[in-house]
């Protein structure tokens, strides 16, 4: 078990980056200063303003989902992509002398 802290500090650090990254979508451009370098002409700036927003946005998301589970929430990612289980009770089933019946046909090899 975790720490019921962790969640939330993780949360505020991806929460954080995910405002980075819309500011960062979020600046215009400007060539007045031409002294100083210019970063986005490279590297992690070279991006698109649009994919700068796109990702934060999912980095909030991703902080949201964080929070709650700092409060606790838990959702079954694996389990929800499953078939979902057999609720009959086993007295549901045919039954013939005592031995389950098979509904599917028996498939017999032709000589």
């Amino acid at each position: 078990m975790l720490p019921s802290w962790i969640p939330f500090l993780v949360a505020v650090w991806v929460i954080a980056f995910g405002v980075m990254r819309i500011r960062i979508g979020m600046q215009k451009n400007s060539g007045e200063d031409e002294e100083r370098p210019n970063y986005r002409k490279g590297g992690y700036y070279k991006r698109s303003g649009r994919s700068h927003i796109i990702y934060g946005v999912a980095y909030l998301a991703l902080g949201g989902y964080a929070v709650a589970m700092g409060f606790g929430y838990q959702y079954d990612f694996i389990g929800s992509c499953q078939a979902p289980q057999k609720t009959e009770s086993p007295d549901s089933e045919p039954m013939k002398d005592g031995v389950r019946v098979d509904l599917t046909p028996a498939t017999t090899p032709r000589p």
